[in-house]
């Protein structure tokens, strides 16, 4: 009966840190890493202001022309704003920005939205420290449906 208990025990354990470990399987593995630079790289929380802007670049193989822009979230949950005359990317927002030979898409998200957002689900508990990072993950998906997610940390002001 002992024994029977002990092996109980240990295929408990061993199924608790599997599916810890399932859990812990990096982002990445569910789509492709892309590189992400989101602009301002310090946001003040008090600020006025129309715009978050975004550089998505993509790796070797893939074009950020194939890029839905309907399926363009920060943090899951704030759309891209594009432009309603159009609904897809437009050549202006395709470029070479930081000269590497690898053109980024420029995305824009409602400052405020994104404001709010922090504010409600990292803040929510208690002030914001003066000072802090908070790290922001953008996902989308190409017209062929496959996936991708990139983070980029910026630095956040709140006087309150």
């Amino acid at each position: 009966m002992r024994k029977s208990l002990i092996m109980m025990a240990y295929v408990l354990c061993f199924s608790l840190v599997a599916g810890v470990m399932v859990l812990k399987v990096p982002s990445i593995a569910f789509g492709i890493g892309v590189t992400v630079d989101i602009h301002p790289e310090t946001l003040n929380l008090e600020s006025n202001g129309k715009w978050i802007t975004a550089y998505i670049e993509l790796p070797e193989g893939y074009e950020v022309s194939d890029i839905d822009i309907s399926t363009v979230f920060l943090e899951n949950v704030i759309p891209a704003e594009s432009d309603p005359k159009y609904g897809f990317v437009k050549d202006s927002e395709i470029r070479d920005r930081d000269n590497n030979g690898i053109r980024e898409l420029m995305v824009k998200f409602d400052r405020q939205a994104v404001i709010d957002y922090i504010l409600a689900n990292l803040y929510h508990m208690a002030p914001p420290p003066a000072k802090n990072y908070v790290e922001l993950t953008i996902t989308c998906e190409l017209f062929d449906g496959t996936s991708f997610e990139g983070s980029d940390t910026i630095r956040v002001i709140y006087k309150g």
